[in-house]
């Protein structure tokens, strides 16, 4: 039993797909959690592209910043425009009316919380 390997090895940096992060703004009425946008996201992106776009796009929620309706999303280079145009049919978060607004997009997480002011 000492020859029993304990884990799989992760992929290479040069064999796993380019990624993108995307910032994005909700105008809402009040702040909003991170719990419950992450939820309205991900069933939005269900209903729209369903297991398997998500899947493609490699969708993963990073964070988001209640006081300031600042978020962001990571995916992968090649959908950053459906990723895009997904976001955009958010239009309620819990039944508040929000506004989507895609502020940037960018190659590094850094880059955007400097712009988000985190």
């Amino acid at each position: 039993m000492k020859n029993v390997k304990k884990s799989l090895k992760a992929l290479p940096l040069s064999m796993r797909g380019k990624k993108r992060y995307v910032l994005f703004e909700l105008f809402a009425e009040k702040p909003l959690s991170a719990a419950i946008v992450e939820k309205e996201i991900m069933q939005r992106f269900l209903q729209i592209f369903g297991s398997k776009g998500i899947a493609e796009q490699r969708l993963q929620f990073i964070g988001f910043y209640g006081g300031k309706n600042l978020g962001i999303v990571k995916c992968s280079l090649e959908e950053c425009e459906n990723v895009k145009a997904g976001l955009l049919f958010v239009g309620k978060v819990a039944g508040i009316s929000a506004i989507p607004r895609i502020v940037s997009v960018s190659g590094s997480v850094k880059k955007l919380k400097t712009i988000a002011g985190k």
